[in-house]
């Protein structure tokens, strides 16, 4: 019978595991950042900013 080595399986599933933290942590801070500035600018922030930011594109 064969034996079959679990350790690279469960380094996988660790790894593959902290990538999802790492992004859901960093989506997590831009969905802040949007709040903070929100709560800062507030409708200024899609009128001025969104507009400057499309003529800035062309």
């Amino acid at each position: 019978m064969t034996q079959m080595d679990r350790t690279s399986e469960t380094e996988a599933g660790s790894s593959s595991r902290t990538g999802l933290v790492l992004l859901g942590g960093g989506f997590f801070a831009l969905l802040l950042a949007g709040l903070l500035l929100w709560w800062r600018e507030g409708n200024r922030l899609f009128t001025d900013g969104l507009i400057a930011a499309i003529v800035a594109c062309f």
